[in-house]
């Protein structure tokens, strides 16, 4: 999934779990001074599994997603993302995956 590999770097802004719906919607934004500034908002529909797993147990100082992985097969695709090391995380099992990305205009 190339689409995917554009959230690498970004920072986790925001995660909204809508549990009737079964959705999981994720904000994420390129890094400060990113030209131009871009905004995700990724919507997982169809979830049946979502899980946030951290070894450590401290806050962390940022939400960077250092990776992203994805395996799927005709019914289900499973996202999983790392921040920053692999064993911090989330993981999510969902059907369908939507990808809205917004550029912000330049300032000048």
């Amino acid at each position: 999934m190339s689409a995917l590999d554009s959230l690498k770097g970004c920072s986790l802004t925001g995660t909204w779990i809508d549990v009737p719906a079964h959705s999981v919607t994720l904000a994420l934004r390129t890094p400060a001074g990113t030209v131009p500034a871009t905004v995700y908002t990724l919507v997982l529909e169809g979830v049946t599994d979502a899980s946030f797993f951290d070894e450590d147990g401290a806050p962390w100082e940022g939400a960077d997603v250092s990776d992203v992985r994805s395996e799927h097969d005709e019914d289900r695709l499973r996202l999983d993302f790392s921040f920053g090391r692999e064993d911090a995380g989330l993981t999510v099992t969902c059907e369908k995956i939507l990808l809205h990305r917004t550029r912000e205009p330049e300032r000048g």
